[in-house]
């Protein structure tokens, strides 16, 4: 019964991404990831993803 479910955005992060778009600041993940290559990222999201539970900023 240990099945893996996927969890969604919470009401913050989903208040954040509303708000940075409002503002015109860029929202796509992707592009700043430090798993955005192919062998790395599977999710069906990439590369257009606004919310991702295994984001981590590049350089960091």
């Amino acid at each position: 019964m240990s099945k893996k479910t996927e969890r969604g955005p919470g009401w913050l992060d989903k208040t954040k991404i509303r708000i940075k778009k409002s503002l015109g600041m860029k929202v796509i993940l992707c592009d700043t990831c430090k798993w955005d290559w192919r062998g790395a990222c599977h999710h069906t999201e990439r590369p257009n993803a606004t919310w991702c539970p295994d984001y981590e900023k590049r350089g960091t």
